[in-house]
């Protein structure tokens, strides 16, 4: 590791400070929000308690990775070997191997509620089947890579902690991409479904709503990130700054739910009730109007027929003989 990796930890330390002040900014809205709430739900409680595991989670992260690059840059500046081998010398130190097992933690807590937000937008349990195999098989990884990094001498980029991370890094990318496109594709396809509709139901089939719930930033952040620790590149810790997305992407689910403009089970039923009441209005208003044409071009042919031949119409108004 040379040059490139210390000023990628650098910057990405940076990023975390400045993505940790929209984190508790987020969340002290949250706190408003509720404590301003006439009417409190019960998911309401447990979402704040929630959203304050996930802050101190990201907290231990951020703060260990801060400490460590002090430690690495200042405190101990004539390190015999320089910070590369410094670096190499603590990188098991066991704050460090504490931050991450916090961040992981705090991954696997938020790829549950996506998995939770998925069964709750699609009202079907079937749905997460697979998503809820491959959060299995990535909490499975996760405490590879965590056994792997904390043993002495261990690595999170270097041995066989590098390959239960990549595994890791993998199967919580391939979650992330596909709850992200169900979710998506959920709401696109109601709200296209849906563009009669007013500013109601736009709130949760709109631009925002699909950003939000299928916390589309982490994913996206998620891609950079696997791609670049996946060839190995130096580069790939700056991109690690999605991980704080952990926290900022649940807590404006949150907020959502908390001003009521998050979907619920009953909203899917309900917009596709409506669907099909508008849809059979309108195949009723199609036939009213196709049976008015007939009868409009039933009388002009009959009023045609009249005109080029007098004698239907003299025919027509002759009484008929008396009987006898």
């Amino acid at each position: 590791m040379g040059s490139l990796f210390q000023n990628s930890f650098y910057v990405v330390n940076n990023l975390n400070a400045i993505l940790y002040g929209v984190e508790l900014t987020l969340y002290f809205m949250t706190l408003r929000q509720i404590a301003h709430s006439r009417r409190r739900m019960p998911m309401d409680k447990f979402l704040v308690a929630f959203c304050t595991a996930l802050l101190a989670l990201n907290t231990v992260y951020w703060t260990t990775q801060a400490y460590f690059g002090q430690q690495m840059w200042v405190v101990h500046a004539d390190y015999p070997g320089g910070m590369d081998a410094y670096l190499a010398d603590n990188v098991a130190v066991w704050y460090q191997t504490w931050g991450s097992a916090a961040v992981s933690v705090s991954n696997l807590m938020a790829d549950a509620l996506m998995l939770y937000r998925l069964y709750v937008i699609w009202d079907s349990t079937l749905i997460v089947v697979f998503p809820g195999l491959i959060w299995l098989g990535s909490f499975a990884s996760m405490l590879g890579t965590l056994y792997e990094q904390g043993r002495p001498n261990g690595n999170y980029y270097a041995g066989l902690a590098s390959q239960f991370g990549t595994a890791w890094n993998a199967l919580t990318f391939s979650f992330n991409v596909i709850v992200t496109t169900l979710i998506c594709a959920r709401i696109v396809y109601i709200g296209r479904r849906l563009a009669f509709s007013d500013e109601g139901t736009r709130a949760y089939t709109g631009a925002v709503a699909i950003i939000v719930e299928s916390a589309l930033p982490f994913t996206v952040g998620s891609l950079a990130y696997v791609i670049a620790y996946g060839i190995g590149s130096d580069v790939a810790i700056a991109f690690s700054c999605y991980s704080m997305f952990t926290a900022i992407s649940p807590q404006l689910i949150a907020l959502r739910v908390l001003t009521r403009r998050a979907w619920q089970r009953e909203h899917g039923t309900q917009f596709l009730t409506t669907i099909d009441f508008s849809q059979r209005t309108d195949d009723t208003a199609a036939r009213a109007v196709q049976k008015a044409e007939f009868e409009l071009d039933k009388r002009q042919l009959h009023a045609s027929e009249s005109s080029t031949n007098p004698s239907v119409s003299r025919a027509s108004d002759v009484p008929p003989y008396p009987a006898v």
